[in-house]
This record gives structure tokens, sequence and C-alpha cells, in this order.
């Protein structure tokens, strides 16, 4: 099982998503918001980090799941990112009372791009590599 997958998914996301949210709004609504982002950047991480650690439990346990399943990693990435999109959106629901579409629309396409961009590797991937490297 590869963990990084989900750590290198869940701090890409952390670190990219409040820069793109950033530009969507000053993008959409004109306000002088970009440069606001260098004082608010470190909080918005920190704050981003512990409002989604419940989504990215989830995505930890069903990844375990569907990884001792022997479920291919070409599935299992579709099933862990459609849970993320859905996080994402409770997460700012119960936060923000849905009145933040543009952050939410920003978190969701870094989320989805960073999850396609990585490689998820499964028990059997693994298993071989470590077999390699141990004949070696």
């Amino acid at each position: 099982m590869n963990w990084s997958y989900l750590i290198k998914h869940w701090f890409s996301t952390l670190l990219v998503a409040p820069i793109l949210s950033v530009i969507i709004n000053y993008y959409y609504t004109d306000i002088e918001t970009l440069f606001n982002l260098t004082s608010v950047y470190p909080i918005t991480v920190i704050f981003g980090l512990f409002f989604s650690l419940p989504t990215y439990i989830i995505l930890g346990i069903t990844y375990y799941i569907l990884d001792k399943k022997g479920i291919k990693p070409i599935y299992i990435k579709p099933i862990l990112l459609g849970f993320c999109t859905i996080g994402i959106i409770i997460s700012f629901v119960i936060i923000f009372n849905n009145r933040e579409e543009n952050t939410v629309l920003a978190y969701s396409l870094t989320s989805i791009f960073f999850g396609l961009i990585y490689k998820i590797e499964n028990n059997d991937t693994n298993k071989n590599h470590h077999k390699n490297q141990s004949s070696n």
C-alpha cells in the first residue's frame, strides 16, 4: 500500500487550492484579493489542514479497504476523488454555510487535478518492488 499518494494529494491540494481560490475570486468578483494572499495564505493552509482531516481519515480508511480487497488503482482513484470532492463540499457547507462557491470550486479542481496526476500503487506493485530490491 502506497500511503504517499494520499499524503502528496492532501498537501498539494492544501498548498495550491488557496492560490487558485484567490485567482478565481479575483477574476469573478474583481476584489483586490491577490495582495491579501501573502498574509492570509499560512492561516488558510493551517485551517485547511484541520478542516480536511475528517475527509482524509475517511479517504485513508477507504483506500486501505479497497487496497486490501485487491481493487486495481485505476478503480481506486475515481472512488477516492469522488469521496474527496464530496468531503470538500460538505466541509465548506458546514464551515461557511455554502457561501464560498468559488473556493469550493478551487479546492475541488485542485484535488481532482493532483489526484489524477499522482500514481497510486496497490499491494501487488509494492510487493514486487520489495522483492526486486531484496534480490539485488
